[in-house]
């Protein structure tokens, strides 16, 4: 098993009616495939975290918010790791990055799509050695 490395943007919203349906329509608008999000609070402002498709035209989306007064807005390298057809598979790469001293930030699932499989996004500390740690990993049903 592979993870793939994706490109989160993080976006910081006010806590009103129609900000995260702002956001999300002005991807679409610019030809932006949304393939996860998370939505929280943080601090009173909605913080959301999408991970699209292509990467340049999010990042156009986000740069024209940030232009209008939103923000902050922090782009990270995300983990995918794919976790269908394995029982237990978040907490099996959950375990594996305690046992390894590794950080794990945050998770969120994207679901399948178009043929790419159901995959959970992780952020971590030190992508390099959680992707060697993931593929370390003796996955009791196979790849």
């Amino acid at each position: 098993m592979k993870p793939t490395r994706l490109t989160e943007f993080s976006v910081y919203l006010d806590q009103r009616p129609g900000e995260f349906a702002g956001l999300l329509g002005a991807a679409v608008a610019a030809g932006v495939s949304v393939l996860a999000v998370s939505v929280s609070e943080h601090n009173g402002k909605g913080l959301v975290r999408v991970v699209a498709e292509p990467v340049e035209a999010m990042r156009g989306v986000c740069e024209s918010f940030v232009d209008s007064g939103v923000g902050p807005i922090v782009e990270s390298d995300v983990l995918a790791v794919s976790i269908e057809n394995r029982p237990a598979a978040i907490r099996d790469i959950a375990t594996a990055m305690a046992d390894h001293r590794i950080n794990l930030r945050y998770a969120y699932l994207m679901p399948a799509e178009n043929g790419r499989p159901t995959s959970c996004v992780f952020r971590v500390d030190d992508l390099e050695e959680v992707i060697a740690t993931i593929e370390g990993i003796d996955w009791p049903n196979g790849d």
